[in-house]
């Protein structure tokens, strides 16, 4: 399956613009504007939840940004644009908690990393072992960034090191990489895998290595409402706003949202 190199894998939701930002009101339409941060593996779920959101209150504006985890909380604490936090991983989410930022954290979903091979598996990757293999390409995400955590994790637990290994600023850039045939095989996150539209796709590893993934290779996904967030004459509205854009996150149209994005939903 060829793919032209320039072809995009994955859609990114708009980041909030303007000088006024996010979190502030039209003065023309009297529309509040909600700023959500969030992990780009939430880049699907979030913008159907916004779809939903937006429909029921046309007094509200949702724009969306999406970054590093880490990075977003480390300057989240003199952010007035943003109004709710969905982090990958718990560092983040404890980062912006330990500086105030955000307040009440909930753990939502999961993602787990997966064994993944460009379309028609060209090298026959079957294993993670066959990540020792000097013939191959292999691509990991950072050590620093949650794929790349949860890589180590899988790693370490499967008693596998790989030789050679190339390092990807995070899982959306290694799956494109995948696509694009740069790369022979890599961990990434099972939605990436989900959003690509076939491009990519999962090793046909053996039960015993698809429940280490589900067991070693796991991301939890935290979410929070931003105290910044909420100043000015609009405080109380954007507080308002944004309880109840995480109340939807965490119901059962927002658990299925999640689950279509390929991120395992937390039970009610």
């Amino acid at each position: 399956m060829a793919r032209s190199p320039g072809l995009a894998v994955l859609t990114i939701a708009l980041a909030c613009t303007g000088i006024a930002g996010c979190a502030d009101e039209d003065p023309e339409t009297g529309v509040i504007t909600l700023g959500v941060a969030a992990a780009p593996s939430l880049s699907a779920a979030f913008t159907e939840i916004i779809e939903v959101f937006e429909a029921e209150h046309p007094d509200v504006r949702v724009s969306i940004e999406l970054g590093r985890s880490d990075d977003i909380a480390e300057g989240l604490a003199s952010r007035t644009d943003i109004n709710v936090f969905a982090s990958a991983g718990e560092h983040a989410m404890d980062i912006a908690v330990a500086a105030g930022a955000a307040v009440n954290p909930e753990i939502f979903a999961r993602n787990n990393v997966v064994l993944a091979v460009p379309s028609g598996n060209p090298r026959r990757i079957a294993s993670l072992r066959d990540l020792e293999r000097n013939d191959i390409r292999v691509g990991l995400c950072e050590v620093n960034v949650p794929c790349g955590r949860a890589a180590s994790s899988l790693l370490n637990a499967a008693g596998v090191d790989p030789g050679d290994v190339e390092r990807v600023a995070g899982s959306r850039a290694l799956a494109s990489q995948l696509a694009d045939n740069h790369l022979d095989v890599g961990i990434v996150y099972s939605t990436d895998v989900a959003s690509s539209h076939g491009w990519v796709v999962k090793a046909d590893v053996d039960e015993v290595e698809r429940e280490l993934e589900q067991a070693a290779g796991t991301t939890s996904y935290h979410l929070a409402r931003v105290t910044s967030g909420a100043d000015g004459a609009n405080a109380d509205a954007e507080t308002a706003a944004s309880e109840e854009f995480i109340q939807l996150v965490l119901s059962s149209r927002g658990r299925q949202a999640l689950r279509n994005s390929g991120l395992d939903a937390m039970a009610e």
